[in-house]
């Protein structure tokens, strides 16, 4: 059985929200669980509910297995910028040794989110904690990488990364992208203005490089990042 972005499973392939199967396209990185999976409860957050915030002193490191979690930080304006969207199989936390204080607020983007907070004799290998702090950094890099750009760009470059972690694979090749996602998440993931991520969201259906709205979409990652990178949306 193959997961859905938000961790449920069933019989046929996968199958999102709109009720269309077929395999994700990233699975997430699961490593075996069995020998520490049952070491610690796991805990069940409410939508919403933060897991821990930025500034607090870092104590554990934790894995999503159900559900998702936005991680964010605040912009040197005060406005809070989302810098990714953790999911089943991800590892966040304190994964860094050398950092006393969490980086990031991680708070739950639906309902009953289950995540488990590792312990520390019975953990994942360093491979594992590498790939996290490999994830961690790669999100700080791309958001880094979107602050010069067009707010088009930076929303299909958004959607395209969205899509490939979390999107299934239609009949037709496009992907469809089922996630909790409401216009300010978006905005706040871009850097933009809600109202401004709205008018730009719209025209990228105008154009035709995305369909559907309001946390379910359907699109082409790979036209979206040859746009993203093209006299289209620049």
């Amino acid at each position: 059985m193959v997961p859905d972005a938000t961790g449920a499973t069933g019989a046929t392939g996968a199958t999102d929200a709109t009720g269309a199967t077929g395999a994700t396209l990233r699975p997430p990185r699961h490593e075996p669980l069995a020998p520490w999976s049952d070491a610690v409860p796991a805990r069940v957050l409410a939508r919403g509910e933060a897991l821990y915030l930025v500034g607090e002193g870092a104590t554990g490191v934790y894995a999503v297995e159900a559900g998702l979690l936005t991680l964010a930080i605040a912009s040197p304006t005060g406005r809070e910028r989302l810098i990714g969207i953790a999911g089943p199989g991800d590892l966040l936390g304190a994964l860094d040794p050398g950092a006393d204080r969490y980086g990031e607020t991680a708070q739950a983007l639906g309902a009953a989110v289950v995540v488990r907070a590792l312990d520390p004799r019975h953990g994942p290998g360093g491979d594992a904690v590498a790939g996290a702090l490999g994830d961690q950094a790669r999100r700080l890099r791309q958001a880094l990488e979107d602050v010069d750009l067009p707010v088009a760009a930076r929303l299909a470059r958004t959607l395209a990364r969205l899509g490939e972690r979390f999107g299934q694979r239609t009949e037709d090749g496009t992907v469809r992208l089922t996630l909790p996602l409401t216009h300010e998440h978006l905005a706040a993931l871009v850097g933009a203005a809600r109202e401004t991520t709205t008018l730009t969201l719209s025209d990228l259906r105008r154009r035709g490089l995305v369909e559907g709205t309001r946390g379910r979409y359907r699109f082409d990652p790979a036209r979206l990042r040859d746009a993203a990178h093209g006299p289209l949306l620049n």
